[in-house]
């Protein structure tokens, strides 16, 4: 086996957070208006997707982007709809890429930050599934979708973490399938 030094949690690793989090963004836009239909004066995920794009392109991980990330999580938590759940939880997290935690890369402790990467797709998956009256298909199709759409910044962060474990809930293969997807697309 190769060994792979780990990024750290240093200046290499922003660059590769920036463009994570454009396309952490344009994965949780894909739910956006699964979340505005059911909450159209609501504007947290919305913010929180732009939050992420403003990091993305150039602007501070700050209180401020911070602050938009927990408002999203707490329009995930007020919501009766599983599937704006799911897409105010996917704008959260497009949001909390720009605090991946690079330097924690094993165990535990990895799995979590990588779901940090690969939440905004798979929970972008899961509103859309919800919100669909015929579901067969459409998360993987959003899965197959955002995964040929990352950029090689994301497989550069994601190797870094061990492969999602295939889980017993919907959420779980979710994330195994998008985390095997993402490796197989890069060759690692």
């Amino acid at each position: 086996m190769i060994e792979r030094p780990g990024l750290g949690n240093s200046a290499h690793a922003e660059p590769l957070l920036r463009r994570a989090a454009l396309w952490a963004a344009d994965c949780a836009d894909l739910a956006l208006p699964v979340f505005e239909a059911i909450a159209p004066a609501d504007n947290r995920a919305r913010d929180a997707i732009d939050g992420a794009r403003q990091f993305g392109l150039g602007g501070k991980r700050d209180k401020g982007l911070r602050t938009l990330a927990w408002a999203a999580h707490a329009a995930a938590s007020e919501s009766d709809a599983p599937s704006a759940k799911y897409a105010a939880r996917s704008a959260m997290l497009a949001a909390a890429v720009a605090y991946t935690h690079t330097d924690l890369t094993i165990g535990k402790q990895g799995i979590n930050q990588a779901r940090h990467l690969l939440g905004p797709a798979v929970y972008a998956a899961l509103a859309c599934e919800a919100s669909s009256d015929t579901k067969a298909g459409i998360a993987e199709n959003i899965l197959q979708t955002t995964a040929s759409s990352a950029p090689v910044d994301v497989f550069t962060l994601l190797r870094q973490f061990p492969l999602q474990p295939r889980g017993a809930t919907r959420l779980g293969q979710l994330f195994h399938d998008l985390d095997s997807r993402l490796r197989q697309a890069f060759g690692g």
